[in-house]
This record gives structure tokens, sequence and C-alpha cells, in this order.
């Protein structure tokens, strides 16, 4: 996996794998910087006093550090493993997961546009790392309309955004998930009860969604969609259409997002 930029920048967390451990220092080569070097002194591998490094590091392994100096002139980046907590490097190796699996997803761009990996790197992908943070989201978004529109927006050419989106499809399952909604609804006509009912039912087959009585006067709305961004402007919508129709019978409600 490449980066546009040559260094890392101070305070960001890399990933690494140990090359060599020296009796007070060990040396990382950074994957995702044209495989440079860094380096970890033994004052930066603990929270406690280290006697021996190997203890904690050892050829081949893998590693999440932060960068606490850059000196490009020097060619030498100094990182830390001790100021790292377990959620960040955590949260930073599924990153990287994620955007190998998004360099695999380019490399079928490249493929299909008939150009190398290196330049579609150049002409695509930092684009989408710099426009979207990590390569993987662009494609994940490509999948839905809206996604689609926001790469277009963002300047991605048509000819790479539609191979995108098509490489996605074959390759990503986009999740489906609930987005649920709370709705309060009140009618004091005599059949105030049906009015409710059959507004609650109209917009549920207009939208496909799942309506719950909870206790009066109080219902979910939920939705299973793939598209978050949809399924909650469809429910805004149906809540609007149910709240609209009680009150014209004198009713009254309220509807809010979970």
């Amino acid at each position: 996996m490449k980066r546009l930029k040559d260094f890392p920048e101070r305070n960001e967390l890399v990933i690494g794998t140990v090359a060599r451990v020296n009796p007070y220092s060990a040396f990382i080569t950074l994957e995702e910087y044209e495989n440079k070097e860094a380096m970890i002194h033994i004052s930066e591998v603990a929270r406690k006093w280290v006697t021996d490094i190997r203890g904690f590091l050892k050829e081949g392994q893998k590693i999440v550090a932060v960068v606490i100096n850059i000196d490009r002139e020097k060619n030498h980046v100094t990182l830390s493993l001790k100021r790292v907590n377990k959620h960040d490097a955590d949260e930073k190796l599924k990153e990287y997961k994620r955007e190998i699996k998004a360099e695999k997803m380019l490399n079928l761009v490249a493929k299909e546009l008939k150009i190398d990996l290196e330049k579609a790197y150049k002409e695509i992908g930092f684009k989408l790392q710099e426009e979207f943070g990590e390569m993987f989201k662009a494609f994940q978004l490509s999948q839905t309309p809206q996604g689609y529109d926001l790469l277009l927006k963002r300047g991605i050419d048509e000819k790479y955004a539609k191979v995108i989106r098509e490489v996605a499809e074959k390759q990503m399952e986009i999740k489906e998930a609930y987005i649920k909604g709370s709705l309060e609804v009140k009618c004091p006509s005599q059949n105030g009860i049906e009015i409710i009912k059959e507004s609650i039912t109209d917009a549920s087959k207009k939208y496909g969604l799942e309506i719950k009585y909870i206790s009066a006067p109080r219902y979910s709305i939920y939705i299973k969609t793939k598209d978050a961004k949809l399924g909650e402007k469809k429910l805004k919508e149906a809540a609007e259409l149910i709240i609209n129709n009680i009150e014209k019978s004198g009713g009254q409600g309220s509807f809010k997002i979970d």
C-alpha cells in the first residue's frame, strides 16, 4: 500500500515490520511509505524500565507505532511504541487491512483500464486517499447513488468512478443495518385510534417500514437498508406523512431518529 507523501507526519500512527533489533534500538520498515526505515529507541518501547528490547520486539513482527520525530535531510524517522494505546493500535490495524483490500480493488480498476498499478495510484488512488481519507471508503461509497455522486463532486473523473463502482459491486458486500426512529402520535377524535392505525399502515406499505407499538402514544419505526442516508430519509418522510394525516383530524405528533 502506498501513500502520496514520502514521509509520515509527526504524531501520525504508522504500520511497520521490525527489520532488525539492536541492544538499544530497533529498525522498522514502514510499509505505507515505500518501505522507508524508521527507528525506535529502547526508551520508547514500553512505559517501564526495559533491560532487554528483544522481550518486546522481534524481527518480522508487525507493529503500530507513532511518529515522534522526523529529519527529512537525514532521511530519519523516529517512532514510539509506548505512546500508542491498544484502541488506537487496533483501529490503525483495521484501517491498514481495509487499505490492503482497497489496493487489490484498485489493481482490478487498473487492469480494466489497461494501465499498471503505479499509474492507477498517480491518476486516481492518491486522489481517493486525499478526498476520502481511505481508498476503501471511496470504493464503499461508490455502491450507492449518493456515494457515487459524491465521488463525482469530489473531482473523480467519471471514467474512473464507473469502473470503481463496478469493481466495488463485485468485490464488496454492503451490510444491511437497521435505522430506527421514535414516533409519538395522539388523535382525540372519536375514531382517533382508527385514524392512527390507518396512517401507520399506509406509511408502512409505502416506505417498506416496520412500525411497532410500544405504549400510548409511542411507536418505533425501523427500516433495514444498505444506504443509511436513504433509510433515514425514508423514516423522516414516513413520519411526516403519518403526522400530517393525524393533524388533519385534530391530532398531533412528533418524531426523532434514535
